[in-house]
Parts: structure tokens; sequence; C-alpha cells
């Protein structure tokens, strides 16, 4: 499998897991978490070269966009369980 759909399959991933946390409504936090962890682990099970990817031109732009992603979706978890509570 291509590195680039690698990452894409990772990313698509991670949000799913993030947005699930995020109706179940656990908060930002724990949402940040699964969602960058589950992002992470699918990476490291496809062998994934971190190193190669953030030593390319651009490599950490597009990681701090990922992560960008999930911090607003954590954001967002955020406010559906302060809706809830009150």
């Amino acid at each position: 499998m291509s590195p680039l759909l690698e990452l894409l399959l990772a990313v698509v991933i991670g949000m799913a897991m993030g947005l699930s946390m995020a109706l179940r409504r656990y908060g930002g936090c724990i949402t940040f978490i699964f969602s960058t962890t589950s992002f992470v682990l699918v990476l490291l099970s496809f062998r994934f070269r971190f190193i190669g990817f953030l030593a390319s031109g651009g490599g950490i732009a597009i990681l701090l966009l990922i992560l960008g992603m999930y911090v607003g979706l954590s954001m967002w978890a955020h406010l559906l369980a302060k809706a809830v509570d009150g």
C-alpha cells in the first residue's frame, strides 16, 4: 500500500474514533487522546516511517494540520459535553 494511502486511512480512522467519542459526549480531552492514539497506532501497524515523513518537505506541516483537525474535533466535543451538563 502506498504511504499516502496509509496516511489517509490513518486520518480517517482517527477521525472516526474522535467522532464516536465526541458523540458519546466524553469531552474534549478524551476525544483528542483517542483520535490521536488511533491515528498513531494505525500508522505503526502499517510500519509507517515517521522519520522519513517528517524529514520530507512539508511533512511537519501536514502533521500539524492533522493534529489541528483533531484539536478542532476535541473542542467541538467539549462544547457538546458542556451543552449536556448545562
